[in-house]
């Protein structure tokens, strides 16, 4: 199958991409500036990178339309546009009606599960880039999920975060908030599976692992796995915006993203089981103590496959430096990617291997070399 791949340098996309191309399926990825999407030599055999902006619909006019499928792994979670709402629809409309030219025959959004009351404004606008999409000429498959776990991932590094950091926490009331965590591999099956599947077409699915856990409960839990031991105590008095502050101050997330989490984490996003996908695909998915131990797998043996900020800034770029005033785990550069415990020496792995001390901040040459800039 010729398949269009969005986001594709995005956390989703990076890990989706050989995925579907050690499937054999042919695959374009849209990207708005290639420069920026550093595609791996095993995969350009079988991949092309199309150059657009889904809020620019002229940009779209070239893109092939002999495709057979898409997948839409696009939203503004972690952007800086105060109107992401009306911006996220835009971007599924323009993209919709590019998609009713070509011969593709389903679209597949991996969207938020959105079935508490008065949600937030990002589970709000996941609901209506469903609303926009599902008027495409192609049939719509929606995978709604709620936590996702798995090295890199955004939720994963601010809980791992919190954990190394504070032996004891201070929180916010929404720690009390319910959720039911997917691991990444899991999210990935599914993506894999409802491609051409028929039975899939047209429909919405809640997918969520076989845990169902307060925010509270998911920071103890990863603390076991550390053999941390740690103490968390509940105050009503945190209002969103000091939250918002909190987590950017302690973890490695930006404000943009801090807000947006806040905002979204006071909603319960448990899996409705009559929105179940078991019948349809049935899949033992892993529990989250299991996607946490498999994380830190990952992380311990440099096998990091994609990171949240990767749609920030990937791939090869000009020369910029990357510093910050205070020691946050945060100022790294995406492209040369550094995991390891706060306070200790971290390394550059994905270029040039170099060590790199605390409060350091990282300039990517697009040379494949790591200049280190400390600040203070």
């Amino acid at each position: 199958m010729k398949i269009l791949l969005t986001g594709a340098n995005g956390y989703i996309g990076q890990r989706l991409l050989p995925l579907l191309v050690e499937a054999g399926h042919e695959v374009v990825c849209l990207v708005r500036d290639p420069r920026r999407f550093e595609l791996p030599e095993r995969l350009r055999t079988r991949v092309t990178v199309a150059q657009g902006d889904l809020l620019k619909p002229d940009s779209l006019r070239d893109l092939p339309t002999n495709i057979d499928a898409a997948y839409y792994l696009v939203h503004s979670m972690s952007g800086n546009d105060k109107n992401f709402f009306h911006s996220e629809q835009q971007s599924a409309r323009h993209f919709g009606q590019y998609l009713d030219t070509t011969t593709a025959r389903q679209v597949t959004y991996l969207s938020g599960i959105a079935n508490d009351h008065d949600l937030s404004t990002h589970l709000r606008s996941r609901k209506a880039v469903e609303a926009v999409l599902s008027n495409c000429k192609a049939a719509l498959t929606v995978l709604r999920a709620s936590i996702i776990i798995g090295s890199g991932s955004a939720s994963f590094e601010i809980i791992r975060d919190l954990v190394e950091k504070l032996p004891v926490m201070v929180t916010p009331r929404w720690l009390n908030s319910r959720c039911q965590p997917i691991g990444i591999r899991d999210v990935m099956h599914y993506l894999t599976h409802v491609l051409d599947n028929e039975a899939c077409f047209n429909r919405s699915f809640d997918i969520g692992g076989p845990d169902v856990l307060t925010y509270r409960e998911m920071l103890l839990k990863l603390a076991s796995v550390r053999g941390y031991r740690r103490y968390i105590v509940t105050v009503p008095v945190l209002t969103p915006r000091l939250s918002s502050w909190w987590l950017f101050l302690v973890t490695r997330t930006t404000f943009s993203l801090a807000q947006s989490l806040v905002e979204s984490l006071r909603n319960d996003t448990v899996a409705d089981p009559k929105r179940s996908i078991a019948e349809v695909l049935p899949h033992k998915c892993m529990s989250y103590y299991a996607a946490v131990e498999l994380a830190f797998q990952r992380i311990e043996q440099n096998e990091v496959v994609s990171s949240w900020s990767d749609a920030l800034s990937s791939g090869v770029m000009p020369a910029t430096t990357w510093t910050t005033s205070r020691f946050r785990s945060s100022a790294y550069s995406p492209t040369a990617r550094r995991y390891a415990s706060p306070g200790r020496h971290r390394r550059c792995y994905k270029t040039c291997g170099a060590s790199v001390g605390s409060g350091a901040g990282t300039r990517w040459t697009g040379s494949g070399a790591c200049a280190a800039s400390w600040t203070r």
